[in-house]
């Protein structure tokens, strides 16, 4: 059997309403040669110090809990220090980058030359017959168990998908699993 020797970091956002600047907890999951070597969570403090209660409902963070943590702006460059050059992978990356873009927006960063992926998109042409393709249910099925809502729970699970359509298609590498699914990398 081959080795999925993928390189890639997986992100996930919490955010503390609708705006896509109100980021409250970023997680992120480096892996190396296909597997995971670093874990890294940041609690956040959006700005303003807003939180919608279907939010909290969703991930339990609330005001209180980052009201003493620093803003996005001012732990970016520990951020894009521990993302570096590698291509992001999220599960419905839309949603994620659109987050990452709206903080970098909001506090005045520039965006750096990013790619990303979606693993909701490879698992779609990875495993064409299942019938959802949300992350508890994929994760579930792949017997990933983790603690949903969570950011970095919720980045390793990203992270262990990721890995899995690697394997399940035999592919060596992120860039041979993109060409045997005919999706192409995202860009910002």
């Amino acid at each position: 059997m081959m080795e999925f020797a993928a390189d890639f970091t997986a992100i996930d956002f919490e955010t503390a309403s609708r705006q896509p600047d109100s980021a409250c907890q970023l997680g992120a999951v480096v892996v190396r040669n296909g597997h995971v070597v670093d874990r890294f969570m940041w609690m956040i403090r959006p700005e303003p110090l807003y939180f919608s209660q279907s939010n909290i409902r969703i991930h339990g963070i609330t005001p209180a809990q980052v009201r003493d943590e620093p803003t996005f702006g001012e732990i970016w460059s520990d951020i894009h220090a521990k993302l570096g050059d590698d291509c992001l992978v999220a599960h419905n990356a839309s949603f994620d980058i659109r987050v990452l873009l709206a903080c970098l927006r909001t506090h005045g960063h520039p965006v750096p030359e990013m790619q990303f992926t979606c693993t909701r998109a490879i698992a779609r042409r990875t495993w064409p017959h299942r019938h959802r393709f949300g992350l508890k249910p994929l994760a579930q099925w792949l017997g990933i168990r983790f603690q949903h809502h969570d950011a970095l729970e919720d980045s390793l699970a990203c992270a262990k998908i990721q890995l899995a359509a690697g394997i399940d298609r035999e592919v060596s590498s992120l860039d041979d699993l993109e060409q045997s699914l005919k999706l192409s990398r995202g860009r910002a």
